[in-house]
């Protein structure tokens, strides 16, 4: 049984380690990789931690106060809950788009790459709204000059209010 810096007892598994309170925590793929291929040795054999795997907890609260009324509460749990939902969604597309790259033998993963793996998913609905999100977001990066001049036009346009 291996320990961590911190003195916590670890049961090594396939794809991560159980610490002593039950909490299972993932290696990342490089990592797997690094203990296979142990020449080398310029990763750490570190598993991810909680705040490396989640998302912070501030954020979600935040996004999940908008969808609910004004003086509804959030209780601790259901934050918690949807924070490691969160983290596995991300993960499941991750993990679907990263297959379609190592069958086209590339390294990164892009948004086409996500919409893909969100369609295959089964999340369809997503996948045309998204799209044009992408195309949108796409064209300001390709002409900064653009959506510079859009925000004039759009504060000009709003300025009687």
């Amino acid at each position: 049984m291996d320990s961590d810096e911190l003195g916590n007892d670890l049961v090594r598994l396939d794809n991560g380690f159980l610490v002593a309170d039950d909490t299972f925590v993932v290696n990342s793929d490089d990592v797997l990789e690094d203990e296979n291929n142990s020449d080398s040795g310029s990763k750490s054999n570190a598993p991810l931690r909680e705040q490396d795997r989640f998302l912070p907890i501030a954020n979600i609260a935040k996004i999940m106060k908008r969808a609910i009324p004004e003086n509804g509460k959030i209780a601790k749990d259901a934050r918690e809950c949807v924070q490691e939902c969160i983290s596995e969604f991300i993960s499941f597309v991750t993990s679907e788009a990263s297959d379609r790259c190592k069958v086209e033998k590339r390294k990164t993963i892009n948004g086409e790459d996500v919409l893909f793996a969100l369609n295959t998913l089964g999340f369809d609905n997503y996948v045309k709204p998204l799209r044009l999100y992408l195309t949108k977001y796409r064209e300001i990066v390709m002409s900064p000059a653009l959506f510079a001049g859009h925000n004039q036009q759009i504060e000009q346009d709003h300025s009687f209010i």
